[in-house]
């Protein structure tokens, strides 16, 4: 299999990791909470990064824009929409710069660990400002901007805290699992026999 197919394979599994996870986790969040964000930054906002750091290029903005645009299909969503999708494929890009030097390595996790706190504070910022530009709840004053940044804290505090604990994790496995593609894709034509899987 060529390396672009690899890629393609690769942000398919990505979108659909995305997808059914968003759908199949918001029933487990509670109404009203943003200490518990799983439906977007567990899963969302942790693929972002992967998708530029495993894939780059374009996928960086195909993965989390189709993971979006899919589960939102199921869920909904209002116009916020418009900050949500180019906030995570901003963690998308920001992954792609991340790049350089990649290793399933404890330093590599904890430079990918800073690369999705300065997402998710990234993120956070954009989608706050989305939020009281498209809606009346706060007034369009800075005041009203500050109110709505001070209303937001315990969703960033969620956001940092559930990906700064599950993306390095991910994301070092996932890039052994690239590393030893070979060795893997090997090992399972021999355990299913089957030709010419390479």
């Amino acid at each position: 299999m060529t390396e672009r197919n690899w890629k393609l394979l690769g942000a398919l599994a990505l979108i659909a990791l995305g997808v059914c996870g968003r759908v199949m986790l918001r029933q487990f969040v509670p109404s009203g909470s943003g200490w518990v964000m799983f439906d977007l930054f567990a899963v969302v906002g942790i693929l972002s990064v992967l998708s530029g750091v495993l894939l780059g290029g374009v996928f960086a903005l195909v993965v989390p824009l189709g993971a979006m645009a899919l589960s939102d299909l199921v869920l909904g969503n209002g116009m916020i929409f418009v900050f949500t999708w180019s906030g995570f494929a901003m963690m998308g890009v920001m992954g792609h710069f991340a790049r350089t030097d990649r290793a399933p390595t404890a330093a590599y996790g904890l430079k990918l660990t800073g690369v999705g706190v300065g997402g998710i504070l990234a993120f956070d910022l954009w989608t706050n400002l989305g939020w009281w530009l498209l809606t009346p709840m706060y007034p369009h004053t800075a005041a009203g901007l500050a109110a709505c940044y001070a209303a937001g804290l315990p969703f960033m505090a969620g956001h940092l805290l559930t990906t700064a604990a599950l993306l390095p994790l991910t994301a070092l496995g996932a890039l052994w699992a690239v590393e030893n593609r070979a060795d893997l894709v090997q090992a399972l034509r021999a355990r299913l026999r089957v030709p010419g899987l390479s």
